[in-house]
């Protein structure tokens, strides 16, 4: 015997899996590194270069440019050319720029 919200279950559990929950977790996955999420922190702030990333990290610049290659590929940043350097900033990830405004509201708490 069928019970009357199961179907209310259903269907609750079929939008769940039908939103972003997916993109969502590879997202939260990311920039759980805490390199990436220092860059991200950094460009929640102004654009920056490849090379003003490397000096702020303290970091390899194979490993900064890896990093910003990955948060690039999933929107999370984009780059533009300013004469012969390469900038970044925040991307057109919604998802991510609703995740980046809440963990940047948590920092600016403490």
């Amino acid at each position: 015997m069928k019970l009357i919200w199961e179907s209310e279950l259903k269907r609750e559990s079929d939008s769940l899996k039908n939103s972003n929950i997916q993109e969502i977790a590879l997202l939260l996955k990311i920039i759980s590194n805490p390199t990436r999420l220092q860059i991200i922190m950094h460009l929640l702030k102004k654009d920056y270069c490849v090379c003003e990333l490397v000096c702020l990290l303290n970091e390899k610049q194979n490993l900064i440019s890896y990093n910003l290659s990955l948060l690039k590929k999933h929107e999370i940043v984009e780059s533009y050319n300013r004469s012969k350097d390469k900038y970044y900033k925040l991307g057109s990830n919604e998802n991510a720029l609703l995740i980046l405004n809440f963990i940047n509201e948590k920092l600016m708490v403490k």
